[in-house]
């Protein structure tokens, strides 16, 4: 009976959205509205990941937020509002940064990845894991009067593709709503914020049901009352396009809770892991940065260097004449929230 008004609807099938798996990047004015939709659509999991916390700000804008979630966890806030109004919909949290909190094997996994992220570095470095694993990308971003809704269907154009070298080389920290953003977007209203969500979410339930899809950039202007197409050809010099070989991913019986030394031991002589982010090395010299995980004391856990869940892991062989390979580490239990 809950979802007796869809059935007519051309192309339309419960089922298939009950099996599917959303994975959110972002989880703010447009992120809690995409996850509301979805899960009222019913979509059977998402996966929510934002390393911030509910500001008093986010309050005008976020869909699933209330004053009594000021200082929580945007994920928790958000898988709280969602058990209560869509408790068939399973809320996977991740309390992190996008690549300490969603892993290759995830995205690679996922009927569909959803991109509701604030800064054009974040969109480049998510857009580079997708692309990574052959993943769709759906992205969404907002104006003070309009925004934009971009799909990247896999082994097309990518978000970087339209971008200059420069630009694609931007890197940042996860900001969060009350710092000031470096590139000087204004924010919009709630109204607009909710226009972009649900023109996302239309697209996206499209996607999970195999109907067409434009592929590119849809603006959308209420200034003036307009709707804008735009297609970005693939830039055959776009550094973003990098594809992981399936066949050279082997699962590990390993976790993102197994220790360096447990890693060591599943290594073969000659070869040493590299992670996919920097990190403070324990027990080093203060400002000490690193990305070999070879190279970090063998007590430290992985997930505290940054690895998330389900990652894939390159490892590096430094043996003549041997070629690199890829691990994949094991998930953590379903419905799980992995907070720092």
């Amino acid at each position: 009976m809950r979802y007796t008004r869809h059935a007519p609807i051309p192309g339309w099938d419960q089922e298939l959205l009950r099996a599917a798996h959303v994975v959110i990047c972002g989880v703010g004015a447009l992120g809690t509205e995409v996850a509301r939709l979805l899960a009222q659509a019913g979509v059977g999991a998402l996966t929510l990941c934002d390393a911030d916390t509910v500001e008093e700000s986010n309050l005008s804008r976020g869909a699933l937020f209330d004053p009594a979630d000021i200082g929580a966890p945007k994920v928790a806030a958000a898988a709280r509002t969602l058990a209560t109004i869509c408790p068939e919909t399973l809320v996977n949290e991740r309390r992190n940064w996008l690549v300490c909190g969603i892993g290759l094997a995830e995205l690679r996994d996922a009927s569909l990845v959803v991109s509701c992220l604030d800064t054009r570095a974040a969109r480049i470095q998510l857009a580079e894991r997708c692309t990574l694993v052959g993943v769709a990308l759906l992205d969404g971003g907002t104006r003070p009067w309009g925004g934009e809704v971009r799909y990247y269907p896999a082994g097309g154009p990518c978000y970087g593709c339209g971008l200059t070298d420069s630009v694609r080389a931007t890197r940042d920290d996860p900001l969060s709503c009350a710092r000031p953003d470096p590139e000087g977007v204004r924010g919009a209203s709630a109204a607009v914020s909710a226009l972009v969500a649900s023109w996302m979410s239309a697209t996206a339930l499209r996607v999970l049901f195999g109907q067409p899809v434009f592929a590119g950039v849809l603006r959308l202007d209420t200034a003036y009352a307009d709707t804008h197409r735009m297609r970005h050809p693939r830039d055959p010099r776009c550094p973003l396009h990098e594809r992981i070989p399936p066949e050279l991913v082997e699962p590990a019986p390993l976790s993102s809770d197994a220790t360096v030394a447990e890693l060591l031991d599943w290594l073969l002589p000659g070869e040493a892991a590299l992670g996919w982010t920097e990190f403070s090395n324990p027990g080093g010299p203060a400002g000490l940065f690193g990305v070999w995980l070879s190279d970090a004391p063998g007590p430290s856990r992985l997930r505290d260097l940054g690895v998330a869940p389900r990652e894939i892991i390159r490892i590096i062989n430094r043996r003549e004449g041997q070629r690199d390979r890829f691990i994949e580490l094991a998930g953590p239990p379903e419905g799980g929230c992995l907070c720092p």
